[in-house]
């Protein structure tokens, strides 16, 4: 495996040297079969249905947009947008004629968008990346249309945990791994980011992946790779992360590995317009068309 080491890597994927680190991932996640009925449940939270406007943020190389895509149309429209723009030209090359969905570059925390444009907004594992991850759910919020529903899908780092019976070296590598995120809680914090955006109705649904083969274990995870770190860091032997990966090998061939991560799904609405606040923003129309004159 290369250098590319994920849990820092997706923050900037067009600063590193190649990107199939990165694409391998997200297909690979994508094919399992948790992630895809955590995916199919979040369309189905969002109540996804012809004529809907919907925006992606982090949308990778846009699996889901081209789900979401199919579930609009006709009449609606998915729009993605990432920081990367590698992966936003692969998105590109897999979307099939007519398909009402577009990708655009963008900071999540300061999207190219007016107020109240879109009916929904979904994030999936991008907040874990960024920094002030309140400002993009913030974002998310202000071009929402009132009414319109957000949901987001993240990790919680804390809950990570890998088998075997050194658990020493297994706690050690899980805290490696778990605080080279920049949000390792942000699953947890989801309600919260939420509540604080002025989000209302909110729900919250926990959900724990399982890899039980190995080698998709150290290919999502980075188990090697992180080892190898913590060897560097002084944070333990070299002999003992070899003999701690060697045991998760056989464990896999002997089919008693596990990995296993929490993880939240939030969803809920941005709250109608009030009477009030409809009258004001009649008096600013009103008031600007004058004062145009």
């Amino acid at each position: 495996m290369n250098d590319d080491y994920l849990a820092t890597g997706f923050a900037d994927v067009d600063g590193g040297e190649e990107l199939t680190s990165y694409t391998g991932c997200l297909s690979l996640l994508d094919a399992l079969p948790y992630y895809r009925r955590v995916k199919q449940g979040s369309y189905e939270l969002l109540g996804l249905a012809p004529g809907l406007s919907v925006l992606e943020v982090g949308c990778g190389i846009g699996d889901d947009a081209l789900r979401m895509a199919e579930l609009v149309a006709p009449g609606g429209r998915v729009v993605g947008i990432d920081a990367s723009a590698r992966m936003l030209g692969e998105a590109a090359a897999r979307v099939p004629d007519r398909l009402p969905v577009s990708f655009l570059r963008a900071d999540a925390r300061r999207l190219p968008f007016g107020d109240a444009l879109f009916d929904r907004c979904r994030v999936d594992r991008t907040l874990q990346h960024i920094g002030r991850p309140e400002e993009a759910v913030a974002e998310m919020v202000r071009v929402l249309a009132p009414g319109g529903m957000i949901l987001a899908y993240d990790n919680d780092w804390e809950t990570f945990t890998v088998s075997g019976p050194d658990r020493e070296t297994s706690g050690v590598i899980e805290r490696l791994w778990t605080n080279s995120f920049m949000n390792p809680r942000i699953g947890r914090d989801l309600e919260w980011l939420f509540a604080e955006a002025g989000v209302v109705d909110i729900g919250a649904i926990p959900s724990v992946s399982v890899i039980t083969d190995f080698e998709v274990a150290d290919r999502v995870y980075n188990l090697g790779l992180t080892a190898r770190r913590a060897v560097e860091q002084g944070l333990i032997t070299g002999e003992r992360a070899a003999a701690w990966h060697a045991d998760l090998q056989r464990r896999g061939r002997r089919g008693s590995f596990l990995c296993a991560l929490t993880a939240v799904t939030v969803v809920g609405r941005k709250p109608e317009l009030q009477p009030e606040h409809q009258q004001a923003e009649e008096r600013r129309r009103v008031c600007g068309t004058y004062e145009d004159r």
